[in-house]
């Protein structure tokens, strides 16, 4: 506990460190609240969330077993690990059968397999890079804020955003000296510099490995959410695709995925909805595609009074209210061994005692209890009551992990007067007594003073003093007068409605859709003939050659106006044009579906035509139509904030999204 003490304060004096959390939370929250503006049902959403989360854990068993077998019917390869050392050996052993790998775009040949990662926390969790890299194998962290930790050789400080403790003085000065960059603390710049190196990395690699934002057990299909492009990347250039998931994951259906994604990126980011929303139901063409499903001890968890932290969707918003970790950052959130913890803040410090044990159970006492936690939570997990949990040793871990005590990490005085005051308060007539007694001191302590210094010892004494014990206690005051009402009262609530975007015109959906992707940095084009219209784009950006999916413009007209193009995607060309099977009027979004998904990825402009039919009012409505497919909802050009919370547009999937909408 010293050594965690001793961590804390050092990042409390840390003047760098607070000036960066502090731009990460207020950007965040702001962002959070404006997000949720839009769904005024939203704590109605939350609590269909927790009983849908709350389901799925009780069911595991069965939606496991659901999942895993409409996963392998689908083509996905199901591997599950009952700990961190199975799931390692089984990617070991996927990575290795690689050797001598050609890659399809760039014809790369190499016998080191080179893996291009997405953002993982179970990777974390297993400490999967620093296996693979002592087998001499080479991985790239692709999401920027990972990219920037790893060549700083650390762990994330944030589960959302992983350089969150970084200010862009730091990120300039790291480029500059390990990829020979000029010095400058430009964000686009240094935006660019990690797109440009990592774009080689994506073309070249010879194995992605994602994460997994939830399992459908319906479909057998896996979502994944990023904003700069990179899961996409992973997942569909690669001739080998690796996701990592926790079993808890897990969703019923696609109704259910779409409530989620209602909460989740709000929660997260503060937005409707991220840039790419991934649904992944089976390999593509010339791919092999792997799932691995990781216990690590979740079935212990479930098995406990702790049971309730599974339902976390790894969103961070209780990092982001705690008034603790808004302080400390995750690099505070350390073990008895110094080692950080990979879930950091209030979730953290319930999951990682869970998970690993002793080492970790002195994290819950880095809480106030507020609440601020549960309050921001969008499954509505009541998480002072866990981290009260894991305080009193109530953590699923066996005797020779985890001491049976209770009051688990804390100091022996601690634990002395907690003791004490237990027996008074078991004892009504000796609790009276001690207050009185208890008033009595507090006036010979401090008689000309309202308040009392506590000593330093305490911890509290250093900034903190303590009003003195009133003569009469509320009993005393208040309960022959009358005032206390003993009946509860409770506030009549006006229903909240949420907007019924259902009862729009056709008209009315195409101009929200247009709002909503032109507030997002993306352009729409209202035409009667696309081609036409896309000709003449082209022409004005004097574009020359582009990728075109098959069946989406006239072909013979793009000839005669001297407009090349390809079928197969290229990273050499600026722009690709696809299709867009349906759009999202209260996100701006369009859907892409089937094999043809990197048309719509490689460019650095995309151009999406869209029939103004299929313009449907919001994300369960389209939920059909992906039902077995691998498609992904855009939303805007690619994005991050991954540097000083400073927007930049433009990572690793296109700059820009134009769609024209093809009147009907």
């Amino acid at each position: 506990m010293t050594t965690f003490r001793a961590r804390i304060r050092e990042s409390i004096n840390n003047p760098t460190l607070q000036t960066a959390l502090d731009n990460n939370t207020e950007r965040r929250l702001k962002g959070k609240a404006a997000a949720f503006e839009s769904i005024p049902d939203w704590r109605e959403r939350r609590q269909r969330a927790r009983h849908i989360r709350a389901d799925a854990i009780g069911r595991l068993d069965e939606y496991l077993d659901q999942f895993s077998a409409n996963a392998q019917s689908n083509g996905i390869i199901v591997h599950k690990a009952k700990d961190a050392a199975e799931a390692i050996e089984i990617i070991l052993h996927i990575t290795k059968s690689t050797t001598n790998y050609q890659s399809p775009i760039t014809n790369r040949q190499s016998p080191i397999p080179l893996i291009a990662k997405s953002k993982s926390m179970v990777s974390e969790e297993i400490e999967l890079n620093r296996a693979l890299e002592k087998e001499g194998i080479r991985v790239v962290e692709t999401d920027l804020g990972e990219y920037i930790v790893q060549l700083r050789k650390e762990r994330p400080s944030h589960i959302i955003t992983p350089a969150a403790h970084l200010k862009k003085e730091q990120v300039a000065q790291l480029f500059h000296e390990k990829l020979g960059i000029p010095y400058t603390e430009d964000i686009p710049t240094l935006t660019a510099t990690a797109r440009k190196i990592l774009r080689e990395v994506f073309l070249t690699a010879d194995i992605g490995i994602s994460g997994v934002n939830f399992g459908v057990a319906e479909t057998g299909g896996v979502c994944i959410v990023t904003n700069e492009g990179n899961g996409r990347m992973v997942a569909t250039i690669p001739k080998t695709h690796i996701a990592l998931m926790g079993m808890e994951r897990l969703v019923p259906n696609l109704d259910d995925l779409a409530l989620m994604l209602s909460l989740l990126p709000r929660s997260a980011t503060g937005q409707k909805i991220t840039v790419y929303t991934q649904l992944i139901h089976k390999a593509l063409a010339n791919q092999t595609r792997h799932l691995v499903i990781l216990d690590n001890g979740r079935s212990r968890i479930r098995n406990s009074p702790l049971k309730e932290s599974l339902y976390c969707i790894r969103c961070g918003a209780c990092l982001n209210a705690c008034p603790v970790f808004r302080e400390l950052s995750g690099h505070a959130y350390i073990g008895r061994d110094l080692s950080i913890a990979p879930y950091p803040g209030p979730i953290g410090s319930v999951v990682s005692p869970g998970l690993f044990g002793e080492n970790y159970v002195q994290l819950a006492q880095a809480s106030s209890l507020c609440g601020a936690c549960k309050e921001a939570c969008p499954v509505d997990i009541d998480l002072p009551k866990l981290l009260t949990r894991v305080r009193a040793g109530q953590s699923p871990i066996t005797n020779r992990q985890l001491p049976t005590s209770e009051g688990a990490g804390l100091n022996w005085y601690t634990k002395f007067f907690l003791r004490m005051y237990a027996r008074l308060a078991t004892q009504p007539r000796l609790f009276a007594l001690s207050q009185k007694f208890a008033s009595l001191m507090s006036y010979l302590l401090s008689p000309r003073s309202e308040w009392m210094r506590l000593p330093a010892f305490t911890g509290w004494g250093y900034s903190k003093d303590l009003p003195r014990f009133a003569k009469k206690t509320f009993r005393e005051k208040y309960g022959k007068s009358g005032i206390v009402n003993r009946e509860i009262r409770r506030q009549s609530v006006i229903a909240e409605q949420p907007v019924n975007i259902s009862t729009f015109t056709p008209s009315d959906l195409i101009d929200q859709f247009a709002s909503e992707l032109t507030a997002l940095s993306g352009h729409v084009y209202q035409t009667d003939n696309p081609t036409d219209s896309i000709i003449e784009y082209l022409i004005s950006k004097n574009v020359h050659k582009i990728y075109l999916q098959k069946n989406v413009l006239d072909e013979d007209l793009l000839r005669q106006t001297n407009i090349h193009f390809t079928h197969e995607p290229d990273p050499t060309l600026a722009v690709g044009v696809t299709k867009s099977w349906a759009g999202l009027a209260d996100t701006g979004s369009v859907l892409e579906a089937d094999d043809e998904l990197l048309g719509s990825l490689l460019p650095e402009i995309h151009i999406a035509v869209l029939d103004s039919n299929n313009i449907v009012p919001s994300l369960p409505d389209a939920m059909e139509l992906v039902k077995g497919k691998n498609a992904v909802f855009i939303t805007g050009p690619s994005r991050t904030a991954d540097i000083e919370m400073t927007l930049t547009i433009g990572v690793h999937g296109p700059k820009e999204i134009h769609v024209f909408v093809r009147q009907n």
